[in-house]
């Protein structure tokens, strides 16, 4: 740029001293020219155009403060173009100093989110691990408290089989019938006690027996026909003729159905 204006002004002078144009100008107009090849690029503009033209018209009348005024319009242009220039490089240095900051918060917050995950994935290992251990507790010792209950059921048992001395049931042994009275009574005594205890447990437990009698309409919903049998004199048929087996549910779910003989149709 400095070497194309200097040869610039070389035109100028040569005007101003009257030279003809073709002869002494044309070495220096082919000089800036050669000059104002990499300026065409990047740093040309109206008043480097005219300037150019003052330079390389060999028909040109251009007095000498013609072309000064040329030379001094392109010198101001280029300076022009060289501040935005300058300009637009502190903005794009500006611009990529914003982009750092930005791409500094952004990693920043991208260790603090995978740290956050991290921990929340460590959190719920432990919490899925802690489940399954009471899930497991839960499965060994769920019925605990029913087996509980059942421990004076298991007492009961054994104290009606102490009814009955071990030296009566031996094969000879003589036995009146008084005491075999009594010592039946106190079996029985002790079964229905234990049941009464077994009832007792299952029903806190939401298990009941299903109440069936003999003479009871059959019910298929809670009732099971082993077989059947005649009706008897003064039996309505399809009513229960024996009951075979007693029945359970739990709540409003059958567990078993009772099973029964029924007077055929």
């Amino acid at each position: 740029m400095a070497s194309a204006r200097m040869l610039l002004r070389v035109v100028s002078q040569q005007v101003g001293s009257g030279l003809g144009l073709h002869t002494q100008l044309l070495p220096a107009c082919s000089q800036a020219a050669v000059a104002w090849k990499p300026v065409q690029h990047g740093w040309l503009t109206p008043q480097h155009d005219r300037l150019r033209y003052f330079a390389s018209n060999k028909d040109s009348k251009s007095t000498a403060s013609e072309v000064d005024a040329a030379t001094k319009a392109a010198d101001q242009a280029a300076a022009a173009v060289e501040d935005q220039a300058a300009a637009e490089e502190h903005a794009g240095s500006s611009e990529l100093a914003e982009l750092q900051k930005l791409l500094l918060k952004a990693e920043e917050e991208a260790a603090s989110y995978k740290d956050r995950w991290q921990r929340s994935h460590a959190e719920m290992q432990n919490l899925v691990a802690r489940q399954a251990r009471e899930k497991e507790t839960m499965q060994t010792y769920a019925v605990q408290k029913f087996a509980q209950s059942l421990l004076e059921v298991a007492d009961n048992l054994e104290s009606a089989q102490r009814a009955v001395p071990t030296a009566v049931l031996q094969p000879g042994a003589q036995v009146s019938a008084e005491k075999a009275l009594r010592y039946l009574k106190a079996l029985l005594e002790g079964v229905q006690a234990t049941e009464r205890v077994l009832l007792k447990n299952m029903s806190s437990k939401g298990v009941e027996r299903i109440e069936t009698a003999e003479g009871d309409e059959f019910d298929p919903n809670t009732q099971e026909a082993m077989t059947t049998v005649p009706a008897a004199e003064g039996k309505k048929p399809n009513t229960v003729a024996t009951v075979w087996q007693s029945g359970y549910k739990m709540h409003d779910r059958i567990l078993r159905a009772a099973k029964v003989i029924v007077y055929q149709e």
